[in-house]
């Protein structure tokens, strides 16, 4: 066991406290590469479960002219990531004493996973029962909305250029509500829509959880870099078993929960250090490809008249796939962009 308060003791005999808290980090850093591996584990040995349970009561994902499945498919593969996710995070501090770090102190930590459980309920509602689109978004925005009532919200925003003096802009208070929960509904959104495509969505999440993991380790938010571990090992977890040919699909249950834990979590460990200051441009450069896909998406739904809510084949896989990209070379090319716009995004932080 990892004993925190043992390392900071050592401070005050042989170490200098500096060191005490190197030691710290380096911890920290073994304790990622731990929660990946073992998280990972853990989703993967859940994938044949969660498929049975999904076939014992017929919760299947239906062909149609649209979907790149030609057999019904079990649908609530995000299962995998949550009961994963949420396992561990209660349980990690059985393997390793963490009271030292906020993630298992801050009162807004546990706001965070409310919020999330409320996103995956909302999906695996969907999943199961097919509810409405403006039904879902109106609970979107209502669990958002109270999130940034409970202190996760972007009060200033931050324009930051190499080279340049960086631009701050202080929000009036509606419009840090409005704007904090814009994102948090948007992104969501924007990486269900991405999950169309089998490893597509799985893919990216796990790259950019692992970009961010690694990220507020360097930048000292400990905390942060628990939580990113987790959600990249319980979704490379799934991931494994998302490849084609899948054993099931994400679902609305997974990306729900993925875009919420995404979007929520960047702004809530991005601005909980610095006075609620982020900024724009490492927001949009870390997750420009489902951004950029919801805005064409959208854009060509308006111009031809058509509902922005209804489901059409205009998505990035949709297109390459219409222009006879192979499987592996969409995979290769949607992870190599991927990794290279999270690295960017990264140095705007």
């Amino acid at each position: 066991m990892v004993d925190s308060k043992h390392i900071f003791n050592l401070a005050y005999s042989n170490k200098t406290r500096e060191q005490a808290l190197s030691d710290m980090e380096q911890n920290i850093f073994l304790i990622g590469i731990f929660n990946v591996i073992i998280c990972a584990a853990f989703g993967y040995a859940f994938g044949p479960l969660i498929k049975n349970l999904g076939l014992k009561f017929n919760i299947l994902d239906i062909p149609d002219s649209r979907k790149i499945h030609k057999l019904p498919i079990v649908r609530i593969g995000g299962l995998t990531i949550f009961i994963t996710f949420l396992l561990f995070i209660f349980t990690i501090p059985l393997f390793f004493n963490l009271q030292n770090i906020d993630i298992y102190e801050s009162q807004n930590t546990f706001i965070l996973l409310i919020g999330g459980i409320s996103f995956f309920l909302l999906g695996l509602h969907d999943d199961i029962y097919k509810s409405p689109p403006v039904f879902r978004l109106i609970v979107q925005i209502l669990v958002a909305i109270a999130l940034t009532f409970h202190g996760v919200n972007i009060s200033n925003i931050s324009i930051k250029l190499p080279y340049l003096e960086s631009l701050n802009i202080n929000l009036p208070i509606f419009f840090v509500y409005l704007f904090t929960s814009l994102w948090i509904v948007g992104l969501t959104n924007a990486i269900n829509w991405l999950d169309g495509f089998d490893g597509l969505a799985g893919g990216f999440c796990s790259i950019v959880s692992i970009g961010l993991a690694i990220h507020f380790y360097t930048v000292d938010i400990l905390d942060g870099s628990i939580f990113f571990s987790i959600l990249a090992g319980s979704t490379i977890g799934f991931l494994l078993r998302n490849f084609r040919p899948p054993l099931y699909i994400m679902g609305d249950c997974g990306s729900y929960f993925l875009g919420y834990c995404l979007s929520v979590g960047t702004l809530f460990y991005s601005t909980n250090y610095s006075d609620n200051s982020i900024s724009i441009i490492y927001l949009i450069t870390l997750f420009s490809l489902p951004i950029l896909d919801m805005c064409f998406v959208i854009f060509k739904r308006i111009i031809n008249r058509i509902n922005p809510f209804k489901a059409d084949s205009n998505h990035i896989h949709h297109r390459l796939l219409n222009n006879n990209v192979q499987y592996k070379y969409i995979i290769f090319s949607t992870y190599s962009y991927t990794t290279f716009s999270t690295f960017l995004a990264l140095l705007f932080f």
